[in-house]
């Protein structure tokens, strides 16, 4: 039995967690693995004890910001820096991926060209192309996306994987570390809610039509096949 941690980052949006549950029983799900042992912490709850040595960890996404002052996000970047010292394997998902750019030593901040919000189109790197990440996608894919801060200044030693004309979606350090802005675990049902809901307080799309993703949580098994876990 494998052991994967999954750190969640938040606790998701009442409207969307009543009707569809947490992103973090959404992650197990499409894995669909019954020889992993999920083990979920809430890091938002100051919850960072971790009985064995994980084989993997899934950093989630969060309404909160990397940048924020809050006592639990900067427990979480000590944390996320002696996990990346202990060279575990890491995938982080957009706010997940913000803090380990952020302990990698790259920028975050909020993005100048405003938020990504509904369905979008990555395009792979020429790295992107060649990272097992990205196991069965073309250079170009449509994933979800729902966030409004970005990653900049992402250290030379880091792979850049994939990107928008917004924003980077996709980043490895030491083939044991990546990060994807997008959201793998999303559904199009889940989506379509969230932009109904931020839209209904202001927030501008760059589009109101919602494509279908159909490649994007490939990246959740090609990591813990990475991680030799599945």
């Amino acid at each position: 039995m494998k052991n994967v941690v999954i750190v969640s980052c938040g606790p998701g949006l009442p409207e969307i967690v009543r009707q569809y549950g947490h992103s973090s029983d959404w992650i197990p799900s499409i894995i669909n693995n019954d020889n992993i042992n999920f083990i979920i912490k809430e890091a938002y709850n100051n919850d960072f004890q971790i009985d064995v040595k994980p084989d993997a960890v899934i950093l989630t996404g969060s309404k909160y910001s990397v940048y924020n002052n809050s006592p639990w996000i900067n427990q979480l970047k000590k944390f996320v820096k002696k996990l990346i010292d202990d060279k575990n394997y890491i995938l982080g998902i957009c706010f997940g991926h913000q803090i380990l750019a952020h302990c990698l030593g790259a920028e975050v901040k909020k993005n100048s060209l405003g938020w990504e919000l509904g369905s979008y189109k990555i395009k792979l790197s020429d790295k992107g192309l060649k990272n097992k990440l990205f196991n069965g996608f073309s250079s170009e894919e449509i994933v979800y996306e729902s966030h409004q801060d970005t990653v900049l200044n992402l250290p030379p030693e880091v792979d850049i994987l994939a990107y928008t004309e917004k924003s980077n979606q996709s980043f490895s350090y030491n083939d044991k570390i990546y990060g994807v802005q997008f959201h793998p675990e999303f559904s199009k049902e889940v989506t379509r809610k969230l932009m109904d809901l931020r839209i209904a307080k202001g927030i501008s799309v760059d589009s109101n039509i919602l494509l279908e993703s159909e490649k994007s949580s490939l990246v959740l098994n090609n990591f813990l096949n990475i991680a030799g876990v599945n």
